[in-house]
């Protein structure tokens, strides 16, 4: 969640626990940091502790900088240990026990410690619940500013940069604002899954290249388009650049702030009150105004979130805030999922109704068109195969012919690179029509094909399109079909089967059970046009079935 981090509406227990939760971490700070702070003012240190602390590389030179400027007796006889970490490296010494884990820590975001909570079954002690604030924010160039109207709009604008939200908080959290919107009906909870689709899928293709909230404004200083970032991060950029400053700003609706709260994380045992006492004098000393002009002076918002002086920041803005915390889960969990990638076959039905008219076009035509547009929303590193079939085309018995082996984009197949094959295997099959629907047996040769190169780094899928039922009475029937694929399904190694029927001539009670028996979801294109948008649905379907496994 720093500058690289690491949701339903209705009121369950777990729900209404998970709100206590937050409010408890928010609140925490009354008798003992209160008092504890005062204590060490009354005399000199007879002797100094050691306490270490993990702060977020983000406000790690600030709080350093506080530290060498106190005096001893200010710091509660205690030397800091300061660590700049990245919240996902703490997170994850919090959760193992190998003794890394450090005594204090500052993340950015309260997210971190909800994150805690779930990896640790324990939520740790709040000694301030906000040493800073930023917010996330949109970063262009002059003269290139969006007219984003919500957080919404924002993630549906095409090559969005927005890091990776298992490791930024700012990335989180611009799509913590948008479920927030829908939560109040200013946008549609769907339509913030369907804009995180593409999103995921491109970041598979640029999961190597550094992402943290610097990294994305420097590439907006280099190559325009736009970022999320921080309020801060856009700040420092600025002073660094005056010859070239960039444009922040945030929808109306508000923004997600940034919390970063002190929290205590020694482990239980005789070391804890001597990192509870030292994080009540970092409290303190963390509260005084020259602290908070070091923060000002460094592009924070002081724990109050008064918007910055000069005009260096986005001004005002409303802190949206998620009525349903359980949304930060159920949004990590599909994200990841989605930022997989596919090793799918593509299945394209070539049988004789594929000719038939639609509108001034047929269904063949119209469905490679489609099919060309779709095979855009996979990323790089996507592994694709792309078979057609109907009744004998690939020759005796068979009904399905491979036109392209499933392999990465680094494969050549017929002297032409993976993705250049499988596009001209689409443009190809109009002059493959002709035949039955020889769909049954089709289906389970692409099922077994997949499930033969399985491979636990992808999603493993068939995307099978047809407009019609099976016409093929050699095929085994619909009930041996379903009983197969359940016995052959392996849960440890699951294939999923997406359908898509082509106009309403398809069987969709087939096509429904066919997908089911895989996990997988069935879809219905009236009209073959919208098969663009039917490719988005099954990617973003991935989600739900393994949110339920």
């Amino acid at each position: 969640m720093s500058g690289r981090h690491g949701t339903g509406t209705r009121s369950t227990p777990a729900a209404k626990w998970a709100a206590v939760v937050v409010v408890a971490v928010v609140v925490v700070v009354g008798g003992y940091f209160g008092v504890q702070a005062v204590r060490a003012t009354v005399a000199g240190c007879d002797s100094t502790g050691q306490v270490s602390l993990a702060v977020d590389p983000t406000i790690e030179p600030v709080v350093t900088e506080v530290l060498t400027r106190s005096s001893e007796l200010d710091r509660g006889c205690t030397d800091f240990e300061v660590r700049a970490e990245a919240p996902t490296d703490t997170a994850t010494e919090l959760a193992g026990a190998d003794g890394s884990r450090p005594d204090l820590w500052i993340p950015d975001s309260t997210l971190w410690l909800l994150k805690t909570l779930r990896s640790t079954g324990a939520l740790p002690e709040v000694a301030k619940s906000s040493v800073a604030k930023t917010l996330p924010v949109l970063v262009t160039r002059e003269g290139e500013a969006p007219t984003a109207q919500s957080w919404l709009q924002v993630l549906q604008t095409p090559q969005q940069r927005i890091g990776d939200p298992l490791n930024s908080s700012a990335s989180i959290s611009s799509i913590l604002g948008a479920l927030a919107e829908s939560e109040v009906a200013i946008s549609d909870p769907k339509a913030v899954s369907a804009a995180l689709v593409p999103i995921a899928q491109d970041y598979g293709r640029i999961a190597d290249t550094p992402h943290d909230t610097t990294d994305l404004v420097a590439q907006v200083a280099a190559e325009g388009g736009s970022s999320v970032a921080t309020e801060q991060s856009v700040v420092a950029y600025n002073e660094a650049n005056p010859q070239a400053p960039l444009l922040a700003s945030v929808p109306p609706t508000g923004s997600y702030f940034l919390d970063y709260p002190l929290a205590v994380t020694a482990a239980m045992g005789p070391d804890y009150d001597a990192a509870k006492k030292a994080g009540a004098a970092l409290a303190s000393l963390l509260a005084n105004s020259a602290t908070a002009d070091a923060l000002l002076d460094a592009g924070f918002r002081q724990a109050s979130g008064t918007p910055l002086t000069d005009g260096t920041g986005v001004g005002s803005a409303a802190a949206l805030e998620l009525k349903n915390p359980l949304s930060i889960e159920s949004t990590l969990r599909d994200w990841s999922v989605l930022a997989l990638p596919l090793r799918t076959v593509v299945v394209e039905d070539v049988s004789g109704s594929m000719a038939a008219k639609s509108g001034d076009s047929t269904r063949i035509a119209l469905t490679v068109e489609a099919s060309l547009g779709g095979n855009a929303l996979f990323n790089s590193q996507a592994e694709m195969g792309l078979w057609a079939f109907s009744i004998g085309l690939g020759g005796g018995s068979q009904d399905y012919r491979e036109l392209v082996p499933i392999g990465p984009e680094s494969n050549v197949v017929n002297g032409l690179p993976q993705r250049d094959a499988i596009l001209a295997g689409i443009r190809s099959l109009p002059s493959l029509v002709g035949g039955g629907t020889g769909l049954y047996d089709t289906t389970l040769a692409a099922f077994r094909r997949v499930k033969e190169g399985y491979d636990p780094n992808f999603v493993n899928s068939v995307i099978l399109l047809t407009d019609g039922a099976n016409e093929d009475a050699g095929s085994p029937s619909l009930d041996d079909l379903i009983a197969t694929l359940q016995r052959e399904q392996d849960p440890v190694r699951p294939v999923v089967i997406v359908t898509v029927g082509i106009t309403t001539d398809a069987d969709p009670v087939a096509l429904q059970k066919i997908s089911a028996a895989t996990g997988g979801t069935s879809y219905i294109a009236e009209d073959p046009r919208d098969i663009p948008d039917v490719f988005v649905k099954a990617l973003n379907s991935r989600t739900q079935r393994i949110g339920g496994e």
